[in-house]
């Protein structure tokens, strides 16, 4: 594989072999092919590679870096145990198929900071720190099973086989062109790379009020993001519900809610929880939604109707419901903080 690169290499190359110098095709690794790793990598073996792949027609060389790299598929049976943790690819490894792995670890880190800061200030229950391996887990889990097959897929479709390069030439580039001028598969395509699509619907972390709202996004997922302002400035949603609190996001006229109860709840969390208006008239530091766009990406009417949404520190949605009664939210900040 040759990617194109700008600085300190033009080019970056990815080279599988075996152990009589050919190119890997895929399958097991056997004893015999640990020797192949031992030492650095001479310029002179991965010239063979890709000569032997090119026919001679590329030729390498000013190495900026070369080394060997043995391809490993694992995970750990449990990210938590007590007082140790793991994150990253000490919790996960698999190969770089895909190029999810420093993803994956940041979001690891993400998922676990906030959760971990609480709880060793004492203000979060223990039982936080376990919803880290009920969120994270299956995602290493189903990153693995995706980046084992496709590895095995290239391996096959790489291979010097005369049907892997008839596929190549044939169906390989007249599909993939095809596939990238298709808007549905590039959104697909942009919200696994970026795991954007990631959600916790099943985290005991996350939950669903009564009566539910019927549309929007639901509890475990990513809060959407939509244009605001607050007292006529431009922001985003997103962006004025950032930062290391939980958010409790309030919908609908700001006249409906209870404001002794809302300032009950902020020195009940005081530090820990900020409270938010989402509304469509302007009003003094509230979000004023002036399109409707945020009111229609959460799932509720272009005036509010009266919804809230808890919004976690890594900006996940903890918990959301109908109507202005603040007892659910409460009993979910109840729950897990102190």
């Amino acid at each position: 594989m040759f990617f194109p690169l700008r600085s300190p290499a033009t080019w970056r190359v990815i080279a599988m072999r075996g152990k009589n110098g050919s190119r890997k095709t895929g399958g097991a690794e056997s004893p015999e092919d640990h020797s192949l790793m031992g030492g650095e990598l001479a310029l002179s073996e991965l010239r063979a590679v890709v000569e032997s792949a090119t026919g001679g027609d590329v030729r390498l060389r000013d190495p900026v870096w070369l080394t060997h790299f043995r391809l490993h598929h694992r995970q750990a049976k449990r990210y938590r145990d007590r007082r140790m943790i793991l994150a990253g690819d000490a919790a996960h490894i698999h190969s770089p198929v895909g190029g999810q792995g420093m993803n994956t670890g940041i979001q690891d880190a993400w998922n676990l900071g906030w959760k971990l800061a609480l709880v060793a200030k004492g203000r979060a229950s223990d039982d936080l720190l376990d919803t880290y391996q009920a969120e994270r887990w299956p995602v290493g889990r189903q990153l693995l099973r995706y980046t084992d097959r496709a590895f095995s897929l290239f391996t096959r479709v790489m291979s010097g086989s005369r049907i892997s390069a008839w596929i190549r030439r044939n169906i390989v580039s007249r599909l993939v062109p095809w596939m990238f001028r298709s808007p549905r598969l590039r959104g697909f395509a942009f919200k696994f790379v970026s795991e954007l699509g990631i959600a916790y619907g099943r985290s005991p972390a996350v939950a669903e009020g009564a009566p539910r709202l019927r549309g929007g996004p639901r509890a475990g997922d990513r809060l959407p993001d939509a244009p605001v302002q607050r007292d006529g400035r431009v922001s985003y949603l997103q962006r004025e519900l950032a930062g290391p609190w939980f958010h409790l996001l309030l919908c609908g006229d700001l006249a409906g809610w209870d404001a002794r109860e809302m300032d009950a709840v902020r020195a009940a969390y005081d530090g820990l929880l900020k409270i938010h208006h989402l509304t469509a008239a302007a009003v003094p530091d509230a979000l004023v939604d002036t399109t409707g766009d945020a009111f229609r990406r959460l799932g509720i009417g272009a005036t509010g109707g009266g919804a809230q949404y808890l919004v976690r520190p890594d900006g996940y949605i903890g918990a959301r419901c109908v109507g202005r009664d603040l007892a659910f939210m409460k009993a979910q900040l109840a729950r897990w903080l102190e």
